[in-house]
């Protein structure tokens, strides 16, 4: 039997342990193919081939060459504007591009989801914290590690911050009694807390993740967290969606808690 096929079951450390390095260079080879799919989408639009290859539209092209139906073909494009124009927004603080893609976090393919039409929200993030940290006395050129660090947790805080746009969120009216600045403040800190809370989840599901692996369904893997969750003061169903949160980028599978 083929190792990728082995059956599932309770392995000992040293098997658990490679299998996690398993795990952990597939998942790098998938976040540089992440990038670079973006790049060659970004270039086939702009490029229209579809027209030379007598098509009548992007999603038809997309559908005849490679069978990936509309709506795949679309989030396609989504996926290569927000790469766009984060590394435009590099490009312009720092006047470097592709540095920002050494991160093991950024864009991760669901994250288009929750990024589309936010992408200004996100790049102005970005721009900030760029300038912060360039800035900072005795900086000099940023390493490319730190770059990637910066666009990898603006990308986090804005899919943990609230659906609802953060100029609405800041210049909606403030209650009764509450100053205006006063309210954008409390708003700010309260995205900051859910930032933090979603953070925190997410690594919590990747020490999950390094208990229990990622093939290993919720009801296997549950006796085997049970224990870990109930060290850290959590239940079962939380650390169960903490994990389901790492695997799938999604904020969404912390639905509930």
């Amino acid at each position: 039997m083929d190792e990728d096929q082995e059956q599932a079951g309770p392995v000992d450390a040293a098997r658990a342990r490679e299998l996690t390095e398993q795990l952990r260079a597939a998942i790098e080879d998938v976040r540089a193919a992440v990038l670079v799919l973006a790049r060659r989408v970004r270039a086939a639009h702009q490029a229209r081939v579809w027209t030379a290859l007598g098509m009548d539209s992007w999603s038809a092209y997309a559908l005849s060459e490679f069978g990936i139906g509309r709506s795949t073909a679309y989030r396609l494009l989504d996926l290569a504007a927000v790469a766009e124009a984060i590394e435009d927004t590099v490009q312009a603080e720092l006047g470097v591009s592709h540095a920002w893609d050494s991160t093991d976090l950024v864009l991760p393919v669901r994250a288009v989801v929750d990024l589309k039409g936010r992408t200004a929200e996100l790049t102005d993030l970005i721009a900030e914290r760029l300038a912060d940290a360039h800035q900072d006395p005795g900086g000099g050129v940023l390493p490319a590690e730190t770059i990637g660090g910066i666009v990898a947790a603006a990308i986090a805080e804005v899919r943990a911050r609230p659906d609802v746009p953060v100029a609405e969120l800041e210049t909606g009216p403030a209650p009764d009694g509450v100053t205006t600045e006063a309210w954008r403040r409390h708003v700010a800190i309260g995205r900051d807390l859910a930032a933090q809370e979603r953070a925190a989840q997410h690594r919590i599901g990747v020490l999950a993740l390094e208990v229990v692996p990622a093939y290993v369904s919720d009801r296997q893997a549950e006796d085997l967290l049970a224990r870990v969750a109930n060290d850290i003061g959590i239940s079962t169903d939380e650390i169960l969606a903490c994990r389901r949160y790492a695997i799938s980028g999604s904020v969404r599978a912390m639905d509930g808690w």
